[in-house]
């Protein structure tokens, strides 16, 4: 008698089927998590998108996996009391960029707050936590300083279809940048369309105009257009660059991209001026700060206020070195300026490395220092220079430092780290790696950058 092989539990569903789901919460991701209850009693988990808390929907199943399904909303059986009409007509479009625009604030809010625990204390395995409630933002519209618009033969200028690399809507508006950066976007697709410009296709990889970039200044009302191309003919650019500048004053800086590759990540290789500056000028806390086009500053001004002024009172005075990992063009590095008596600033991106040396100036900060390379190289130099700092602060990407950068950290045994997350998972998987050298951790604080999206910021301390 042979052993029969063993095999994974058949989900009782099929991609098509229409089912009942009571949805029960929010998911990082966008999504929300449901349960279908087949006829035999046995529960299994989907995550149904444009769905609220507390309500029943019928969803039609896309995809199954081994555990769980996603699925589409059909229709509202019982609506949740958080469910609102979405503002925006592109939501009926599919945009990609506001996932729970169906939802009310507050309860964005509350979930964004849950998601926080949830991850330090599912995937981190941490208990009391001194979670304090999220700090709203200041406004859940109009807040974005930076947006990127696609080019494409089919449709013109506008913003992706949620989960669609390859198509694009044409966007007539838009309530998370200014209004004038909707006109810029209008303007600039009459012109291309009129003169019959080559646009990028991303199936067959031809095609010159790829992006349109705009940044605005909150402080100073200065607004940045950058146009990214691959190689071509520099005269339309030109043309196109003249024509945008003129269409408001507050457009004080058009550039020309050239990224050639063949992937919507390809690195932009080269950028000359158009009209106007190479940069523009934004102002947060007292502390001014040159935005070149490539430079990453965060997206949304007033709550970078938060966020300067929690690692600031995170970081406390004494003095001392401070160090800041991914710095950027500086933001949190001149911050803490003030508070210690040398700040080392570290970055892989020598475009931001630049500006921080050019922001330092700026705002004649003397005791700051800024050094190009990856975490995992150039901390070790930095640290061997530095000695032991004081306060450690950190801002990586959404991919988190990783195990080793993290240790690197706690084995320079700075008093107090200060981690600036934007993924609360990541956060959860590389504050675990703190514990076993005696860090624990004193504060969370959860912070709203980015509100009609899932995405949420979070300021963790943690003291030795």
């Amino acid at each position: 008698m042979t052993d029969e092989p063993s095999r994974a539990p058949t989900p009782p569903l099929r991609p098509g089927d229409e089912v009942s789901v009571h949805i029960d919460s929010l998911a990082y991701g966008g999504e929300a998590v449901g349960r279908y209850a087949s006829p035999d009693g046995k529960q299994f988990v989907l995550f149904v998108s444009k769905a609220a808390p507390g309500e029943v929907v019928r969803a039609r199943v896309r995809r199954l996996r081994r555990r769980h399904g996603e699925a589409d909303v059909v229709a509202v059986e019982q609506a949740s009391p958080d469910r609102v009409e979405p503002r925006c007509p592109h939501v009926a479009q599919g945009c990609g960029g506001c996932s729970w625009q169906h939802i009310d604030y507050q309860a964005q809010l509350a979930a964004k707050q849950g998601l926080v625990r949830d991850s330090l204390e599912r995937l981190g395995g941490f208990r009391d936590l001194p979670l304090r409630p999220i700090i709203a933002a200041t406004s859940p519209w109009y807040f974005r300083n930076k947006m990127q618009f696609a080019f494409h033969p089919l449709g013109g200028l506008g913003l992706h279809v949620g989960g669609a690399w390859d198509r694009i809507f044409t966007l007539e508006t838009c309530l998370l940048q200014s209004a004038l950066s909707v006109e810029i976007v209008k303007t600039a697709r009459a012109f291309v369309l009129e003169h019959g410009v080559s646009l990028y296709d991303p199936r067959t990889k031809q095609g010159f105009l790829r992006e349109l970039v705009i940044r605005n200044s909150v402080a100073t009302g200065e607004i940045m257009v950058g146009i990214v191309t691959t190689d071509g003919p520099q005269a339309v650019v030109t043309a196109l660059g003249r024509h945008i500048a003129a269409l408001d004053a507050r457009i004080t800086s058009v550039l020309h991209a050239v990224s050639p590759g063949v992937s919507d990540a390809a690195p932009i290789l080269r950028t000359n001026v158009l009209h106007g500056n190479a940069t523009i000028t934004e102002a947060t806390r007292g502390l001014k700060f040159q935005i070149a086009l490539t430079t990453f500053f965060q997206t949304n001004t007033a709550q970078a206020e938060q966020l300067v002024d929690l690692v600031r009172e995170q970081a406390g005075p004494g003095g001392g070195v401070g160090i800041d990992l991914y710095c950027g063009v500086g933001l949190f590095s001149l911050a803490l300026a003030s508070q210690c008596e040398t700040v080392a600033g570290i970055e892989i991106v020598s475009a931001s490395i630049e500006a921080a040396r050019q922001n330092a100036e700026l705002n004649h900060i003397e005791n700051a220092t800024f050094h190009v390379g990856d975490a995992r190289t150039a901390l070790p130099e930095v640290l061997a220079a530095r000695g032991t700092p004081r306060v450690f602060v950190l801002d990586p990407p959404r991919a988190g430092a990783g195990g080793k950068v993290m240790r690197r950290i706690a084995r320079s045994t700075p008093e107090r780290i200060v981690y600036v997350s934007c993924n609360p998972t990541t956060l959860a998987r590389d504050l675990g790696e703190l514990g076993p050298f005696g860090y624990r951790i004193t504060n969370v604080q959860p912070v709203d950058l980015f509100p009609q999206t899932y995405h949420v910021e979070t300021v963790v301390t943690l003291e030795r």
